[in-house]
């Protein structure tokens, strides 16, 4: 029996993940670093919101090269073992990358939420700066991951026939 097309575009799509991952982690980064030195030469209220947006980028964009990394080195492994050759293999990989995608985007919505909440409850300029940065973070990732898991090759149903 062989590998759906989907299925089989799964190793590929993976890659393609881990490498936009791996770029939107870069970009964080580099957004809070300039953040953090518009904030220094800030002297109104604005440097706290601009530390706070910066902390957070810092914050998620290396979380999210380590996840990137993480999943490039796991891709990697699987094929050196042959998986990518074994057709129930690549459906399985398929299969919990969807459900991965999927779960993550129902989490990234809660991220979304407690963004809102810090902006709602930490009434300063430092929880604003917080609360826009977990909301832009959060935000990319529900786009990302919902993308990736219902639109990209491994969100389609396989084709059947």
């Amino acid at each position: 029996m062989g590998t759906a097309p989907n299925d089989a575009a799964a190793w590929s799509h993976a890659r393609r993940i881990a490498t936009q991952l791996g770029a939107w982690s870069v970009a964080s980064l580099a957004v809070a670093l300039a953040l953090a030195v518009w904030a220094m030469g800030s002297t109104d209220g604005t440097a706290a919101t601009l530390r706070g947006v910066a902390w957070q980028f810092a914050l998620w964009g290396a979380i999210d090269g380590a996840i990137a990394a993480l999943g490039e080195r796991d891709r990697r492994r699987r094929l050196a073992r042959g998986e990518g050759m074994d057709a129930d293999a690549t459906r399985a990989f398929a299969a919990r990358l969807r459900r991965l995608l999927r779960i993550n985007a129902a989490v990234d919505v809660g991220y979304v939420a407690v963004g809102v909440a810090l902006v709602l409850a930490w009434r300063t300029p430092a929880g604003l700066g917080h609360g826009l940065g977990v909301i832009l973070q959060g935000g990319f990732l529900l786009a990302f991951d919902v993308w990736h898991g219902w639109r990209g090759p491994v969100g389609r149903a396989p084709h059947s026939g």
